[in-house]
């Protein structure tokens, strides 16, 4: 079943990780258009403006998992996060 994503908002991180497993936040970005628009075509915001401290650190976290779990050894990945009004979701890595 699908789910629409009408209304949500999506927010990345740019994460680097280096050969002794340190990884390190470079960027974080919300994008002001709603999900759907290219990030590209997107008016961004860095850093985010509108998360508590609480869901930027659980975003933090789940990024640096992102890392370790696909497997980069050393450099960067952007993983992006779309969030509901309500509740931050499960992150896609590019």
């Amino acid at each position: 079943m699908e789910k629409s994503v009408a209304g949500w908002k999506e927010y990345e991180l740019e994460v680097m990780r280096d050969m002794a497993d340190n990884c390190v936040v470079i960027c974080s970005i919300e994008n002001f258009d709603p999900m759907g628009v290219h990030t590209g075509d997107s008016i961004t915001v860095a850093p985010i403006q509108t998360l508590s401290d609480v869901e930027y650190q659980a975003m933090r976290d789940d990024a640096f998992a992102v890392l370790r779990r696909v497997g980069v050894e050393t450099g960067d990945r952007t993983c992006s996060s779309p969030s509901t009004p309500r509740t931050v979701n499960a992150w896609s890595s590019r």
